[in-house]
C-alpha cells in the first residue's frame, strides 16, 4: 500500500514538472534576462563608442598636427626665398616720414600700405617680406618682343621704351612681390571651423594672366625704384616730381588666401612672445640698443592672440636693427595648433585641445643692398 502511494507521488512529480518544462520560462524570469541583456549591450556600447571616439579624437589631433607642419613648412620655404623681412617695428610702423633724413629713424608700417581689410575683423599680420618671383609668362613674351628697342631713348637721351616707361624689369625677368602672413579670427560656421587661421596675402607687380605692361595690381610700388631706396622705406621716397612722399597712389584691394586653419587663438599658457634667443648680440655691443630686441618680435602687439603665431626677427629694421655689412637676416618662427571644432571636439572646449608649439628658425641669404664687411 505505502509502495503504491510512493510510485503515485512519484508520478504526479513527474507530471508537474513535465508540464513546467512545456509552459516554459515565468515572466518573471523573461524580465530579469531581459534586464540583464540590456545592461550588457549598453556596456558593450558604450566601450564600442567610447573607443571610436578616442580613434576619433586621436586622428582629429594628428591631422591637425600635420597641418601645422605643412604650414610651417610651407612659410619655411617661402622664407627661404625672402629677400628682406620686416621686423615687428617696421611691420606696424612708427610714425609718418616727410623727408628722406626720416627714413633712417622712421618706418612707414607696410600694415598700412596693404588693403584694410588685412587689419579689420580682428586680423593681425605677423610675418611680411619681399621676395623676387619670375614675371608671368605673358609679359616675358612682351618683353622677348620688345629686346631690341629696350634702349631706345628720346632726344634728350631718356629712356622712351614704354616697357621701360612702366618700370617692367625685362631684362632681369623677376620682380618683387610683398608677402604677409596674418592671422584670421573670422569664422563664418560653414568653411571654417577651426578658431583661428593662417591667410597669405601677396602684393605682386603683375597679375598672373598679365599681357601688356598695364596689368599692374593697384597699388603696387617698386620697392627698389631709385638706387637709394630700400625696403624699410617702402613705399616712400622721391617722387617724379622731386617732392617726398609715399609712391603708392591708390590702397592694394586684392584678397588673401587661407593657408591652414584650426590655428589657436591663444597660444601655449605661460607663454609670452620674446625674442630673447637674439640677446648675444647686445652683449659687449655698446651701439646695440636693447630695444631692438623688442621690436624683433613681429608682430609688436602680444596680445593673446600672438602667442599663437608669432615670429623674431633678426636685422629686419632700421638704426640699430637694419641688416649688418654682411650679416644675415634671421627668423624664428612659432605656430600653435588647437583641434577645437574638429570633429568628436566641441567649440565649448575653449582652448583645452590646444596642441604641442612647433617652432623652426630659417636664415636668410638675401643678398639684396648686402655690403661686403671688408670693403
Amino acid at each position: 500500500m505505502a509502495r503504491t502511494s510512493l510510485i503515485q507521488k512519484i508520478k504526479k512529480h513527474l507530471l508537474i514538472a513535465q508540464r513546467q518544462r512545456r509552459s516554459g520560462f515565468t515572466l518573471t524570469e523573461l524580465l530579469v534576462s531581459m534586464i540583464i541583456g540590456a545592461f550588457l549591450v549598453a556596456l558593450l556600447l558604450g566601450f564600442v563608442v567610447e573607443v571610436t571616439q578616442n580613434n576619433q579624437q586621436d586622428a582629429a589631433r594628428s591631422q591637425v598636427q600635420q597641418d601645422m607642419q605643412a604650414a610651417m613648412d610651407y612659410i619655411t620655404q617661402d622664407l627661404r626665398e625672402a629677400v628682406f623681412v620686416y621686423n615687428g617695428d617696421c611691420l606696424q610702423g612708427n610714425g609718418t616720414p616727410t623727408s628722406t633724413q626720416d627714413l633712417k629713424i622712421i618706418c612707414p608700417g607696410v600694415i598700412n600700405h596693404i588693403p584694410a581689410s588685412m587689419t579689420q575683423d580682428g586680423r593681425v599680420p605677423v610675418l611680411a617680406f619681399w621676395r623676387a618671383e619670375r614675371l608671368p609668362k605673358g609679359i616675358r613674351d612682351l618683353c622677348s618682343a620688345q629686346a631690341p628697342n629696350l634702349d631706345d631713348t628720346d632726344q634728350n637721351n631718356n629712356p622712351s621704351n614704354p616697357l621701360v616707361l612702366a618700370g617692367v624689369p625685362c631684362i632681369s625677368g623677376n620682380s618683387y612681390s610683398l608677402v604677409v602672413y596674418a592671422l584670421d579670427p573670422s569664422n563664418d560656421g560653414n568653411i571654417w571651423q577651426g578658431k583661428t587661421r593662417i591667410i597669405r596675402y601677396k602684393l605682386s607687380q603683375f597679375t598672373d594672366s598679365a599681357t601688356t605692361a598695364n596689368d599692374q595690381t593697384p597699388g603696387y610700388v617698386n620697392p627698389l625704384n631709385s638706387p637709394d631706396s630700400t625696403f624699410q622705406q617702402w613705399p616712400y621716397g622721391t617722387r617724379a616730381d622731386k617732392s617726398f612722399g609715399s609712391l603708392q597712389t591708390t590702397r592694394p584691394t586684392n584678397s588673401p588666401m587661407a593657408l591652414v586653419d584650426f590655428v589657436d587663438d591663444v597660444g601655449a599658457p605661460g607663454v609670452t612672445p620674446n625674442c630673447e634667443e637674439f640677446a648675444p648680440t647686445v652683449v659687449g655691443n655698446p651701439n646695440k640698443d636693447p630695444n631692438d630686441i623688442a621690436n624683433a618680435l613681429s608682430p609688436t602687439n602680444t596680445n593673446n592672440r600672438n602667442r599663437a603665431f608669432y615670429a623674431c626677427v633678426r636685422n629686419g629694421g632700421i638704426g640699430n636693427a637694419a641688416p649688418k655689412a654682411g650679416e644675415n637676416q634671421d627668423v624664428l618662427i612659432s605656430l600653435v595648433g588647437n583641434v577645437t571644432g574638429q570633429a568628436g571636439f566641441a567649440p565649448q572646449n575653449d582652448n583645452q585641445e590646444r596642441l604641442t608649439p612647433l617652432q623652426t628658425r630659417v636664415l636668410v641669404r638675401g643678398v639684396v643692398n648686402k655690403v661686403n664687411p671688408t670693403s
